[in-house]
């Protein structure tokens, strides 16, 4: 199964946050028992002991007590304060589990850099807009329409879940806020770029 890591583990290892894996196994931790619910099918109320990861990254790997090209996943602890943004949570909670998640799915900002064969896109806002009395997907971000379709190595690797709207292609172009941002962000790189370049680098 494909997962992706979203914790920063190992950093040595290339175990980090936005690391994609495929799942080989999993370890059972005995302190939560299985209940078979069908023939096929065991469900376990609890965080595994361990979760066996391999990619390309880890095929020279060979831990003693792993298979070959492996690494192992172990569970990690993070406590939830209260806080001001969640009015109704009354007290501190720690949450146990594997830092990863199944990766069939994954977000434009955690596939970013990655070159797939085939991608399933949704080109759609991720907040709900009312139109007439009615509640639909907001416009596609520019940034996030660009890493979805720019993702696949071919127009034939593309399939839309829902029907393209006029208004998430035509027109859908970056705010002029953000452009000047990026232009001043630029201006302030040659600047530093000129500014080390008439530095009399022999007198340190």
């Amino acid at each position: 199964m494909p997962v992706v890591v979203n914790r920063n583990t190992y950093q040595g290892l290339k175990l980090v946050n936005g690391s994609d894996y495929k799942a080989l196994d999993v370890i059972i931790d005995e302190a939560y028992p299985g209940h078979r619910i069908s023939a096929d099918t065991i469900l376990h109320f609890g965080p595994s002991a361990g979760i066996i990861l391999a990619a390309d990254s880890t095929k020279d790997f060979n831990f003693v007590g792993m298979p070959p090209g492996t690494l192992l996943l172990t569970p990690l602890s993070s406590k939830i304060e209260c806080a001001r943004i969640r009015p109704w949570q009354e007290h501190d909670v720690t949450r146990r589990g594997l830092p990863c998640t199944a990766a069939f799915a994954c977000t434009d900002y955690k596939v970013q850099g990655r070159t797939l064969e085939r991608v399933a896109l949704e080109l759609r806002g991720t907040r709900t807009v009312q139109v007439c009395g009615q509640g639909i997907p907001s416009q596609c971000d520019p940034y996030s329409l660009y890493v979805q379709l720019s993702r696949s190595s071919s127009m034939q690797g593309i399939m839309l879940l829902s029907r393209v709207r006029e208004r998430d292609i035509v027109g859908n172009t970056v705010p002029q806020n953000m452009v000047a941002a990026e232009k001043r962000l630029e201006e302030l790189s040659e600047a530093t770029i000129r500014e080390a370049e008439a530095w009399d680098w022999s007198s340190n």
